[in-house]
């Protein structure tokens, strides 16, 4: 996995830029995402976490739960580190296509993510999430549609990362079936184009009459993610900058945050 750590570790410029320019994609994917998971759940595992916005916001609106993100990429996870900072809240490197974290989850949540896992690798993979799923879990996800995914193959390749296969209902249906579960939900969103996107749930002993509570999930302002950028990262960004003139300033980011 040495070339998609490489991809990664470079990918830092992009995520702090759609995290504080704004990226409709991941804000949607956030807060509806989100909206699925209980008040009551005590452990998350956010898989592919990048730079650790949704981990960061699932971890303010669950108070009360513990949170771990992961990611591939040390460089992302050494960012994420300095940028977001709770008391139940932690980050971690991990290639979780070798390892997953040994402990129980209630709820893991993997946003742009199992499109980027090896089809070869895919049932080896399923298999290792059924193991830290507990017994009433859910996997939430969000993945680009494998029309978006045509799309991209045709008309903007460059726009494709190393692994990117292509995701479908059937294919949500075996990883069901693999971490015996049930898609309790199922969902094509239209963020940028009609049916680019989809959001699923995988519940496992789905509960029935279930009176469940769960959080108002309220995103940072895009001012408050800039102040927070300036404050942990000293980066400082102007009201009205682009995410053209970002890129230049993030540019000389990339020395302070490489891990040691």
């Amino acid at each position: 996995m040495s070339k998609p750590r490489e991809f990664y570790n470079n990918f830092q410029s992009k995520l702090i830029s759609d995290y504080t320019i704004s990226n409709k994609r991941m804000e949607s994917a956030i807060i509806n995402l989100g909206s699925f998971i209980p008040s009551s759940t005590e452990n998350i595992l956010d898989i592919g976490c990048g730079i650790g916005w949704s981990t960061h916001e699932f971890a303010k609106a669950l108070p009360h739960s513990k949170v771990v993100g992961v990611d591939l990429s040390p460089v992302l996870i050494n960012t994420a580190s300095k940028l977001f900072s709770r008391e139940n809240l932690r980050f971690e490197t991990l290639d979780v296509t070798r390892e997953l974290p040994e402990n129980l989850f209630d709820i893991i949540v993997m946003i742009d993510v199992y499109e980027h896992i090896p089809k070869d690798n895919r049932q080896a993979f399923n298999l290792s999430l059924n193991k830290i799923l507990s017994s009433q879990g859910r996997i939430i996800m969000a993945c680009p549609s494998k029309f978006h995914q045509l799309w991209l193959q045709k008309n903007n390749p460059k726009g494709l990362q190393p692994v990117d296969e292509d995701i479908d209902f059937e294919v949500i249906s075996r990883l069901s079936k693999d971490v015996n579960a049930e898609v309790t939900f199922f969902e094509y969103q239209n963020i940028w184009n009609q049916n680019d996107y989809f959001y699923a749930v995988l519940t496992k002993n789905p509960r029935y009459g279930v009176d469940e509570q769960f959080p108002e999930l309220k995103l940072e302002s895009k001012e408050e993610r800039q102040a927070r950028l300036k404050n942990q990262l000293k980066v400082e960004v102007k009201k009205n900058t682009n995410k053209n003139g970002l890129e230049k300033i993030l540019s000389k980011l990339k020395k302070k945050v490489k891990p040691k």
